[in-house]
Parts: C-alpha cells; sequence; structure tokens
C-alpha cells in the first residue's frame, strides 16, 4: 500500500516508522529534503504553507497530515492547518485520509467532553475545528490527540512552581498515537475520535512522576476527556498511563 505523509517532526517520524515496518511504502513531504534519507522513504521537498507538492504520479492508498506549527500564534495556526492542508489535498488522488488535530478545541472547564462537544471556545480552536471540517469533508478520519510525550520529550520538565493550580490532564505516548494513526488506517475509521491513553492523571501525580517538586496546588477544572468512541474500536494503548510512559524507554520494535 502506498501512503503519503505531510510532515516529518517529533510525530510524523514516528508514524513513517510504524508505517514502514508494518509494511507501506512511504512518500513523506517535509520542508526541506532529508539530510541523511531514510531507508525505504522518498522524500518529497515542498513547503505546503506556500505551494502544492510536485508529487509522483502514483495514486496513494493513504494520506497521513500531521504537520504542526512551532508556535501558538493564530496566524501560524491557519496557515500551517488549513492552508497547508488545503495544498496537500488539491489534486490528491487517495483512498483514505488521516488528520491529526488537538484535544485543544474543548475549553479547559470542568465537564466530560466527546466528541460532538468541540467548541470555538477559543480563535486558536476554532482554527483546528475550521481545519477538522476541511478533513471531513475529504471523508477523513479525524484523530484529536491529548497531550502528546515521550521518555525523551516528557512534556513536564518544571517543577510545580511553574504552575498555578492542578488539573487533571490527558496524554497520549509518541509510540501509542503512531499506533493510534496505524489503527486508523486498517480498520479504515471515518469521523472524529479523541485519543489518549485512557488514564487521565492530575498534573501533581505527572510532575511526581518525572520526580519534580510537586508543591501542593490549589485544585483546578476537572476536565474529563472521553475516548470511549476510539477505544471501542479495539485500539489498546502500549502505555496505560503517563508514569508508565515516561520511565520507559520508547520500544521500536
Amino acid at each position: 500500500m502506498r501512503v503519503l505523509i505531510a510532515g516529518h517532526g517529533f510525530l510524523g517520524k514516528r508514524i513513517a516508522e510504524e508505517l514502514l515496518g508494518a509494511g507501506y511504502e512511504l512518500t513523506v513531504i517535509r520542508r526541506s529534503p532529508a539530510e541523511v534519507p531514510a531507508s525505504g522513504i522518498k522524500f518529497v521537498a515542498c513547503d505546503l504553507m506556500q505551494t502544492s507538492p510536485t508529487l509522483p504520479k502514483l495514486d496513494f492508498d493513504l494520506a497521513v497530515f500531521c504537520l504542526a506549527p512551532g508556535v501558538r500564534a493564530a496566524d501560524l495556526y491557519r496557515k500551517t492547518y488549513c492552508d497547508a492542508q488545503v495544498n496537500f489535498l488539491k489534486n490528491l488522488n487517495v483512498t483514505e485520509y488521516i488528520y491529526i488535530s488537538s484535544t485543544a478545541v474543548f475549553p479547559e472547564k470542568a465537564g466530560t467532553y466527546r466528541e460532538e462537544d468541540g467548541s470555538k471556545h477559543s480563535e486558536r480552536a476554532e482554527i483546528l475545528l475550521e481545519a477538522e471540517n476541511i478533513a471531513l469533508s475529504h471523508r477523513g478520519c479525524v484523530l484529536r490527540f491529548a497531550g502528546l510525550y515521550s521518555a525523551e520529550r516528557p512534556i513536564y520538565t518544571a517543577a510545580a512552581s511553574a504552575y498555578t493550580e492542578d488539573r487533571l490532564v490527558h496524554f497520549i505516548h509518541q509510540d501509542d498515537a503512531a499506533s493510534a494513526v496505524c489503527h486508523a488506517a486498517s480498520h479504515k475509521l471515518h469521523g472524529v475520535y479523541n485519543v489518549h491513553d485512557g488514564n487521565p492523571q492530575w498534573r501533581s501525580t505527572a510532575l511526581k512522576a518525572r520526580g519534580l517538586p510537586a508543591a501542593i496546588l490549589p485544585a483546578g477544572e476537572e476536565r474529563v476527556i472521553s475516548a470511549d468512541k476510539f477505544f471501542a474500536t479495539g485500539f489498546k494503548p502500549r502505555y496505560a498511563s503517563y508514569t508508565d510512559g515516561v520511565s520507559s524507554v520508547s520500544l521500536k520494535s
């Protein structure tokens, strides 16, 4: 099966490894040519925020869009998620499409949030939902990932003094995020899915797992994001919690 991936960063590289290991034939779009060509991957240099790529004259079985902005700025969000996605999909003949989104579409307020509860509570969320609708108009599968981390990039690197309140936080390990993409591809999923490890933890617990000073913080909003819909498709994460994943060496096999 032929796969086209937009993005080869923290998550894109891991998705490529996972799909390559599953026997897929990969073409990856990145802003600049690969410094060291990865075995089995064809690279196409293109800045999708500016233009559409010149691709091999091939039909693709699967396309995956996983670009992410370097900073949280509205104009960059729109260029990255909306403009680049439109350029990516232009003239693309593909059977299945997976778009990587974020649980930031849900407000930081108490309550239980399911897929249909995404809202334009901020400019960032509004742009994310607009980008999701672009994917859905192409019969895409939208995977909303929670806090993405690995043992090497654990998210929490500062002591509790950097935070003003305790919060219930949702996570997904980098390896499990890549596995979720493969799962969605193999099951030919469509529509929107929230994705995390199923075990949200309080920020204070995450800090302790990192061995960081965790002073007593005032309790914040108990926001719960439901991933029941994705789990119902049979997905099982390798790392059951942030505590498990942050203390383990990522398994690449």
